[in-house]
């Protein structure tokens, strides 16, 4: 079977992270998002892929190849042109994408599927291919149901009995719903959907395709199973996502590494002396970090590979990403830790470089340098808290 992955966007409320990477790049637990969405296409036996790509497509093309890995076949479109050594975007419309492709090879020529690269689900795709070809559909949506007092995040869609969509409502007011059923993003198509895509320009999905197909009177259908949908779609959802798989909140998906002590994971290569530091569960540390004697963690936390965590630092509830050196005495409380970066889940940042705090936070790799005065000075403030703390 077939099925398209949209990730061309650039991922913009998940900045800085998306800075460094294409937003279905973002790890979650040391692992790409869309890696999540290629094992879970191949359980349901779809073998052949296209991911369009824009942002930063090098970095998914050269990660992900021609998906020997997951035993699949998976191609690109770009929607972009190279200047000057750069992938410069242009933008289709996520239905501009899929005519691009239809265009250039005529793949589309059987229902398939269109997910996006940004969100971690357990649904059963056969189930909802079966139920798009018992309705002989031109569409399906497949939608998730809501709390009444959260329809006002989403796009609403609106049924009949049967299940055929009438209408749409984009982040209704509350009290103004006419549904608790939302749009997901996750589209089953027909190819005689290519009639209602221009050749030019931007055309999106939810925006413009789907209720032109309402307006016309295609067979377009919604289906509502149970499945769990992490949307990943912002900073905060992302340190959100991290912190569920580490509690083991992710339908189907464990920690990997060896489990330590009870809700304790760990790769392999690591120096982590269990006597000397104080670990309270879950946590998971990937492979090669090192703890230093007096070192606390506290979960849920992620440490990534390469991480070295110095004497007497404190990390909670925090997402570390790897080759991060935590030094010694330094206290970390509910951060997203991300190469140059100190990140609030909330989406505020500090730059660790421009801020002059590499002496707190740095990359693992370098070799430590002389602290200048008035560092010692903060370093010495930060001890004497430190101290404190720990005496009470």
């Amino acid at each position: 079977m077939k099925a398209v992955i949209l990730a061309g966007g650039k991922g913009t409320r998940v900045r800085p992270l998306t800075y460094m990477l294409p937003k279905p790049m973002v790890p979650i637990v040391e692992r790409p998002i869309m890696s999540f969405l290629l094992e879970l296409l191949k359980k349901h036996s779809f073998d052949e892929v296209i991911v369009t790509v824009g942002y930063m497509a090098n970095t998914i093309e050269d990660h992900y190849k021609g998906g020997a890995d997951y035993d699949m076949q998976i191609a690109y479109s770009l929607e972009g042109k190279l200047v000057e050594g750069e992938i410069v975007p242009i933008g289709l419309g996520s239905a501009g994408g899929l005519k691009k492709v239809q265009d250039y090879s005529k793949f589309f020529d059987e229902p398939f599927l269109v997910i996006c690269g940004d969100a971690l689900i357990d649904l059963d795709f056969t189930a909802a291919m079966n139920f798009h070809k018992k309705n002989n559909a031109t569409a399906t949506v497949i939608c998730k149901e809501v709390p009444k007092d959260e329809v006002y995040k989403y796009g609403v869609v609106v049924t009949d009995e049967n299940n055929k969509v009438l209408s749409f409502q984009e982040k209704p007011k509350v009290e103004e719903a006419k549904s608790n059923i939302i749009n997901t993003g996750i589209y089953i198509f027909d190819p005689k959907v290519f009639d209602y895509i221009p050749d030019d320009g931007e055309f999106d999905i939810g925006g413009e395709l789907l209720p032109l197909l309402v307006e016309k009177g295609e067979p377009f259908y919604a289906t509502a199973p149970k499945f769990q949908w992490v949307d990943v779609g912002s900073t905060k959802d992302f340190y959100e996502a991290n912190m569920m798989l580490v509690n083991e909140e992710i339908n189907g998906v464990k920690p990997y590494g060896k489990e330590i002590q009870p809700g304790i994971w760990a790769g392999i290569n690591c120096d982590i002396n269990l006597d000397e530091v104080e670990l309270v569960a879950p946590i998971y540390f990937g492979s090669s970090v090192r703890l230093e004697k007096g070192a606390k963690i506290v979960g849920p936390s992620m440490i990534g590979s390469g991480c070295i965590i110095k004497e007497d630092a404190k990390v909670s509830e925090s997402v570390v990403l790897g080759y991060t050196k935590v030094s010694k005495h330094a206290q970390i409380d509910k951060k997203i830790i991300a190469g140059k970066y100190i990140i609030n889940p909330l989406g505020t940042s500090i730059d660790i470089e421009e801020s002059d705090m590499s002496f707190l936070v740095d990359d693992a790799r370098k070799e430590e340098g002389v602290l200048s005065e008035e560092q010692k000075e903060i370093m010495e403030m930060i001890q004497h808290i430190s101290d404190l703390e720990t005496s009470r």
